[in-house]
This record gives C-alpha cells, structure tokens and sequence, in this order.
C-alpha cells in the first residue's frame, strides 16, 4: 500500500483526504531566576562538587605552611625599634638559672637574692631612728673612713653619683656605731666584686676597668638592677636598660613603652616584692615630686624589693652599689606603716615603680 502526502489510497475512491499535522510542544518561557529546590535553598558546594575540594590539597597547604614561616622569619629578623634610644649589650652567654614555672615578678626576686649572696650577703639597716649603718658584711670594716687618694674620677658615666654613690656615708660625720664602705673599699674593690660588676656594665655595653668600678664617677647602681630586669627575661618592650636610674623611671612616669612592667606610685605606699623603690640623691636629694625628674639627668638610687612585713613594718630591699656592694637593705618604715620620704634622712624615698607583671 502506497501512501502519498495529503491522500490515502487505502479508501478505494482515491479521494486525496488531508493529513492533520501533529501539533508541535510549545517551547518553555525562559526563567530568570532559577526554581529553588524544594528544601527552600541551594545545595550546598560539597553536595554540588562531591570531590576533594581545593583547601584540603597537601600541596596547598605546604606552600601556605612556607608562606606563614616566611612571615614569622622576617617579623623575628626586623623587630620593633625600642620606644627610645638604648645602649647596645655586649654578647653574654650567661645564663641565670631560676625556678622552673616562676613568674617573671618572681624571677626578678630570685635574681636578686642570687646575686646578693654571690657578692657575700651585705647587710644595712636604714632605722626608724635616722641610722643607716652596715649590720654584716664579709669584710672588715675599712680602717679610714675617706676615699683613697688614689682613687681620682676619670669621666662620670651614670648621673647617680654626687660625692659617690653611697653619699649617705660621706655627707655625715662619722658614727662609731656604724661600719660604713668609703667608695674605693668594700667588695667592689675586691677581684671577685670587680669581675661581678663589669657584668652589670655590659648590659649597656661598657667595659670599665677594675680601677674605674672602684670611682664614684661609675656608679653601678642602675646598670645592676638593668641586668636584673634582663635576665628576668623582660624585653624591651617591657623595660629599657639605662646607666642612671632616672632613665627607666621616666620611661614608666611618661608611659612611653607599649606593655610596660612598671608604673609610677608616689610615696607613702607600700611596696610589695617585686617593685622598685627610688629616692632623689646629691643635689636633688629633697625632690618632691616625680614629675620633676628629669631624663638622665637627676641622681638617684632604686632598690628592687624581695621581702614585704606590713605587720612588723619592714621591707627588705636589694641594691647595687650600696656601700660598695650588692646589699640588702632592712627598711624600717615610718608610723604610717608605710614608705616615705621622711621616716630616714639617709633615703628620702620618693616613689615606688609598682611593677604589673604577674
């Protein structure tokens, strides 16, 4: 059977019958905006992308792991400037060793104790009845009461000496009561309280001879509690090193570092172990306000307290340079039962560095 477009030759007359064409589907209207799943959201990428996705590949993260070394390399080998110019220590391999797990407060007190006894664990007694005497030490008393002839200043390196650094001694009559060390004396004037004290020095990169430790004009003092402050392990961003005491005491009085171990507390106050005590000396021995001390410039001498009594209202307080040694000091405090200016002649304390380190 034939069939032709448009007739069907099956109905005998030959009749050309029209074929009705199918009617073609009507094209989808274009959406624009995607029909969201039934869930009411997209899928999510992993459902989307069931494959590894890029951030787990090895390869990546060893180039991000070199990118961050890289990072923490340069910031170790370009570190912050100090907040203000600061000496240069020499090299020093010197290790202190301290209680594993102490706090850096606790560190700076141990420290201390340490080097006391090193130097032969000196005792002072500052009283209540304006004494200031040497109650031990492991000399003798010094047979003359007056520096030595030989001894004559070569260049003054630390503004906190004025007529030495322990002119409590010098600037009274003598006291037969009291064993006192005239500068030239003492430890320091010993080979073994040389070579300790040329230690302190490095800290600020000098490098003093024996003869010069011995000078008034190399007060020790500051650079003592400057190395403490080091090898308790604060940085400088923490405490800067000085060759006179006024130096880091202004630097916690302007507030110029940016996370300080120190503040500024003016006396009467009551110290705990830990903080510095500091009073005025030589010229501006009855300086009245810390606002006055100047940079670098105003003689003074801080001790680092260990040891705080309230109850039978004693401190004891560790120093350098004081009576040509490293001293503890027993400090009697005034009727307030606190440290003060006035309670002692000999150390008119003026402020105290409270110190925020735990």
């Amino acid at each position: 059977m034939m069939t032709m477009q448009g007739f069907d030759m099956a109905s005998g007359y030959g009749e050309p019958r029209p074929v009705k064409a199918r009617p073609r589907a009507a094209s989808p209207r274009p959406r624009l905006f995607p029909r969201l799943s039934k869930r009411g959201c997209p899928q999510g990428y992993s459902q989307r992308f069931p494959q590894s996705i890029p951030q787990n590949s090895p390869q990546l993260l060893r180039s991000l792991a070199a990118c961050a070394a890289l990072v923490l390399l340069g910031a170790c080998t370009t570190p912050a400037p100090p907040a203000r110019p600061q000496a240069a220590a020499l090299p020093d391999a010197e290790r202190v060793v301290t209680t594993p797990g102490a706090t850096p407060r606790e560190r700076i007190v141990e420290i201390a104790v340490k080097e006391w006894q090193r130097w032969g664990g000196q005792m002072l007694r500052l009283g209540r009845d304006d004494t200031s005497c040497v109650t031990f030490s492991p000399l003798p008393a010094p047979a003359a009461a007056s520096l030595p002839a030989s001894l004559l200043p070569s260049g003054t390196k630390s503004a906190d000496t004025e007529n030495g650094e322990a002119d409590e001694a010098t600037a009274n009559a003598p006291d037969a009561a009291c064993t006192r060390f005239p500068d030239g004396t003492g430890m320091e004037a010993t080979p073994r309280g040389c070579a300790l004290a040329q230690r302190y020095w490095h800290i600020v990169g000098e490098t003093p001879s024996c003869r010069e430790i011995a000078e008034p004009a190399w007060a020790w003092s500051a650079v003592f509690i400057s190395w403490v402050m080091r090898r308790a392990g604060l940085d400088e961003r923490q405490f800067l090193t000085g060759q006179s005491h006024s130096m880091y005491v202004v630097d916690a009085r302007d507030g110029i570092l940016p996370a300080p171990a120190f503040h500024i507390e003016p006396v009467p106050a009551m110290p705990r172990p830990g903080d510095i005590i500091c009073a005025p000396r030589g010229r501006d021995k009855y300086l009245d306000e810390p606002a006055a001390i100047g940079f670098g410039t105003t003689p003074m001498h801080c001790d680092i307290v260990v040891e705080a009594d309230p109850a039978a209202r004693v401190i004891k307080a560790i120093g350098g340079n004081v009576q040509q040694s490293v001293s503890m000091t027993v400090i009697e405090l005034g009727d307030s039962g606190q440290l003060d200016g006035v309670t002692n002649s000999h150390m008119p304390w003026l402020l105290l560095m409270r110190n925020d380190l735990q």
